[in-house]
């Protein structure tokens, strides 16, 4: 584990967060795993009824969701949330990032407070395992330098669907009736996009079940979820 001066952290953590931005090259053997698992992803046959609430299911450990994304591009990619352990009434949250490119993991340590207020986001501690293995854990001086930057990774954990219409959405993890539908500025990885949104209180975590840029062709949906079973990366 390397820990970085002020300088190449800020530089290092920047070129991460934009991942495309530092360009590494397409990693062929990445690219065949990405494009089997889209070739073989079908129509989910799954039903799950309309929400009777609009709170989220109570985070966890071993909760997971994993979503297939497609930029602007066309290009694939899978993105997959867990959670992992939790400490001092925080949870550490693993986000694992799959493109072409090859394979980033990022570890946080998040308090959410009582996830309806953004402003209540604590970032504790980021770790980052780049396309090469490489893993580097951000100083704790720097945590309010990044604190911004963090909290629009992790607000998709922010919930507040009253008031909001519902419609049905079916994506590969099946179909979810009268999913919570709202307009907003929504970040996956290193997409962020306003983008449409539907979501559900029966996925973990976020509840989003399907997202849809409205500012470019950005596309999200749900592969697989699990309340159980989530396995620490680090």
């Amino acid at each position: 584990m390397t820990l970085f001066s002020r300088p190449v952290a800020l530089s290092a953590l920047l070129c991460a967060l934009a991942v495309a931005a530092c360009g590494p090259s397409i990693d062929p053997a990445a690219k065949a795993d990405i494009d089997g698992r889209v070739a073989a992803l079908q129509p989910g046959t799954s039903v799950v009824p309309p929400p009777t609430q609009f709170t989220p299911i109570p985070l966890a450990t071993g909760q997971w969701s994993q979503y297939k994304l497609t930029d602007d591009q066309g290009q694939p990619s899978f993105l997959t949330y867990k959670i992992v352990g939790e400490e001092g009434g925080a949870y550490w949250l693993e986000i694992v990032n799959e493109r072409y490119t090859g394979r980033m993991t990022q570890k946080m340590l998040v308090a959410f407070g009582d996830r309806t207020d953004p402003t209540q986001l604590d970032i504790r501690a980021v770790k980052t395992r780049d396309t090469k293995g490489n893993v580097t854990e951000l100083p704790a001086n720097m945590m309010p330098l990044f604190q911004a930057t963090y909290r629009g990774i992790v607000s998709t954990m922010v919930i507040r669907w009253q008031g909001l219409p519902q419609e049905d959405a079916a994506v590969p993890a099946g179909r979810f009736g009268g999913c919570y539908k709202a307009r907003s500025e929504v970040q996956w990885g290193p997409w962020k996009s306003v983008a449409d949104s539907w979501s559900h209180p029966a996925v973990p975590m976020s509840g989003a079940v399907r997202s849809q840029g409205v500012d470019r062709p950005f596309t999200m949906e749900l592969v697989a979820f699990g309340l159980t079973g989530a396995t620490d990366d680090f």
